[in-house]
């Protein structure tokens, strides 16, 4: 996916923060939350990819009992309800974990599905009318959960260690971490990505005439979300504990050229953590997470009073159908439901 979304075990205990707005239906508290558009008692929902404002995807899965194994589900938004698209029960089973689209007609659906030797990973192609396989030889064995279809032509995944870039007609491998496992990247286009590893704060980038992977010089620890742009720019939030009690959200610029350089942009005085992000128009940035959400247009940052309900559980992926309207999946556990789908216009 374009956008990224770190889940981190920070969330864990949201701490819900009364704050004041107009729209969307009351909760408990008298809080006010971001609406419910769709939910599901026993499905996981991992991502989400909105194509335009009456378009988009959701996947997921569901454990099945009686086979001991993952049914998985792809479900379609038409502008006036999500219904599902692909369904894949029992033996056929994906454990789906991420998607992405470059167009209507050129959709990609990433996961693993349960085999002899293990977890094995499962690719899907969308042509615009039926999802179908794409072979996976060449890719490891394992989970693959990061994948990014930049172009029509151009498509990767990876498990975190090894990057895999797909030209076509086959797989080709990348070194991608120098240490511990990236769990988000970013693609502004087929010549430039970046990718983090939450854990260790190392940041790297891809540059399409070197042809690999590179470390980038300044870390970012504690990072929770961030979109980077192909000439620099961009964003990140991070989570900061001050001892005893205070927790803090900080936002920083990622100002264009060829160094990465940052300029903190935002403080908060409170835990507002934003877990997910996604990049409109022009400089235009949307932030959120199961208690915060904010707007930002150069070093302007509106924090919003309409956030989602931590009720529901974290923010895994966010995406934008037009200017400040944001849809996002959540849910407490990546084992169980339930599961919902969020919409904020």
């Amino acid at each position: 996916m374009k956008r990224t979304a770190l889940i981190s075990v920070l969330a864990a205990a949201i701490i819900l923060v009364a704050c004041s707005s107009d729209e969307g239906p009351v909760g408990i508290s008298g809080m006010r939350y971001w609406d419910i558009a769709w939910s599901s008692p026993d499905t996981v929902l991992t991502d989400i990819e909105m194509l335009a404002p009456d378009s988009g995807y959701a996947c997921g899965y569901r454990y099945n009992p009686t086979t001991d194994t993952y049914d998985g589900l792809i479900y379609r938004y038409d502008g006036t309800g999500w219904e599902v698209a692909l369904f894949l029960p029992g033996a056929w089973g994906v454990k789906f974990a991420a998607l992405d689209f470059a167009g209507a007609k050129n959709g990609w659906a990433l996961g693993s599905r349960m085999a002899e030797i293990g977890m094995v990973p499962a690719v899907l192609h969308f042509d615009g009318e039926t999802w179908s396989e794409v072979p996976t030889e060449g890719l490891n064995g394992g989970v693959m959960t990061l994948l990014a279809a930049p172009t029509e032509t151009d498509v990767w995944v990876s498990d975190g260690i090894t990057a895999f870039r797909f030209d076509g007609f086959g797989w080709n491998a990348f070194a991608l971490s120098q240490g511990g496992a990236v769990d988000s990247w970013v693609f502004p286009n087929a010549e430039v990505a970046f990718a983090v590893d939450h854990d260790s704060g190392y940041c790297y980038k891809w540059d399409g005439t070197l042809g690999f992977w590179e470390l980038e010089p300044y870390p970012l620890y504690n990072v929770t979300t961030y979109c980077f742009q192909a000439d620099g720019s961009g964003l990140y939030a991070d989570y900061v504990y001050i001892p005893p009690v205070t927790e803090r959200t900080n936002i920083y610029q990622r100002l264009p050229g060829p160094i990465p350089m940052y300029k903190r942009i935002y403080a908060s005085g409170i835990r507002r953590l934003a877990t997910a992000c996604d990049h409109g128009e022009a400089d235009y940035y949307f932030l959120a997470g199961p208690n915060a959400a904010f707007e930002v247009a150069g070093e302007d940052v509106r924090p919003l009073g309409h956030v989602p309900s931590s009720d529901l559980g974290f923010l895994r992926a966010l995406s934008l159908a037009g200017q400040g309207d944001a849809w996002g999946v959540m849910g407490k556990s990546l084992e169980t439901g339930p599961s919902f789908i969020v919409h904020k216009k």
